[in-house]
């Protein structure tokens, strides 16, 4: 990719394509701005090492990725994880939030099997692998530090749930981390492979839906090889 002194929109072409390539996703015009402006304030130059030291440091994630999520968002795949977990009480269970974004799937999946184990006669070992391009959310997750917007109305029906887990004050949700023995959070790329397979579940909906046609192929061979 050759960046040069071409003027901005070809620039600007050759940053989304870059974007395309790196995160398997079409780079939202203003976004791309955005990130141009931070490349000019920051290293005072767009060359295409310096677009790679952002890309791969995770900087560039922070204004082209979308961080979307809430807890139990989709709660129709709570409600089917939920009827297939007495089939992994003798096995066990590995899952995959796949771009977890700050958390809320991975925790809303940990609470839920969590709430099964309350009254299970055989308690269901469990480990969930979350993980996001951008370090800045994972470490959200990490910190489990949430504000009011991530219990909505959407998934109500499982926030019993969540109370057993969650301290509340008067803008801010934290959550147990206790949780976090059965959580894994870290950095990782969809679009490279992935060092570990073998999930039971995966969950990759919210994330699937944001990928161009090349981008669901390459994450979805990367998750499921």
């Amino acid at each position: 990719m050759t960046i040069g002194n071409m003027p901005t929109d070809r620039r600007s072409d050759s940053i989304s394509q870059a974007v395309e390539e790196w995160f398997g996703i079409t780079a939202d015009p203003d976004n791309v701005q955005k990130l141009q402006a931070y490349l000019r304030e920051t290293y005072g130059t767009e060359n295409p090492l310096t677009l790679k030291k952002v890309f791969l440091s995770g900087e560039a994630a922070g204004f082209l990725t979308v961080n979307e999520t809430y807890f139990f968002r989709e709660p129709a795949h709570f409600s089917f994880l939920w009827d297939f977990l007495p089939a992994f009480e003798k096995y066990g269970l590995r899952i995959c939030s796949a771009a977890t974004a700050t958390g809320c799937e991975a925790y809303s999946i940990a609470m839920l099997i969590e709430a099964y184990n309350h009254s299970a006669k055989n308690p269901l070992l469990y480990h969930i692998d979350a993980f996001d391009i951008n370090p800045q959310v994972i470490e959200i997750a990490r910190k489990g530090d949430y504000n009011t917007r991530t219990l909505r109305e959407d998934g109500s029906r499982f926030h019993y749930m969540i109370q057993p887990f969650i301290q509340k004050s008067e803008k801010l949700y934290h959550i147990d981390q206790s949780l976090q023995k059965n959580i894994s959070f870290f950095v990782h790329n969809l679009m490279d492979q992935f060092p570990s397979q073998g999930y039971d579940f995966i969950f990759f909906r919210n994330a699937f839906i944001y990928l161009t046609p090349g981008g669901r192929g390459r994450s979805l061979t990367n998750l499921c090889a």
